[in-house]
């Protein structure tokens, strides 16, 4: 058994996985959809805007109003449809990923690397 053939079975397992399909495919939806790339872009910004503040040691009140402003964007990112969409299925993907993750480390050390409270459902071996 070549260690390498079997990284490429993995690859392309989770290539063509349900979670990477969906994923693609609402990364595409939000791509082609001007207000969700706007919305991002914005989001992106505040981020950028809000390190710079927080850097600069800005005003407590400066950094609270970007705060403010960051948090009203990413409720407008949740509440419209396509970036939900993008978001969840980013999500599902990168708990899948981490899933494996863990599995491969728990193969190797023989321990958990996952909390008790989710044990039952990372797969990694727990014994919760």
């Amino acid at each position: 058994m070549d260690i390498t053939e079997k990284a490429r079975e993995l690859g392309l397992m989770l290539a063509n996985s349900k979670e990477m399909e969906i994923y693609r495919n609402t990364e595409a939806a939000m791509q082609s959809d001007s207000k969700s790339t706007t919305l991002m872009n914005e989001y992106r910004q505040l981020q950028v805007e809000m390190v710079k503040r927080t850097k600069e040691s800005a005003a407590a009140e400066v950094i609270e109003e970007t705060k403010q402003k960051l948090l009203a964007k990413q409720k407008e990112i949740n509440e419209y449809p396509t970036t939900l969409e993008f978001l969840t299925a980013k999500s599902d993907l990168e708990a899948l990923m981490k899933k494996v993750n863990d599995i491969i480390v728990f193969s190797i050390t023989g321990e958990p690397t996952c909390t008790d409270d989710k044990c039952k459902t990372c797969g990694g071996g727990c014994k919760g």
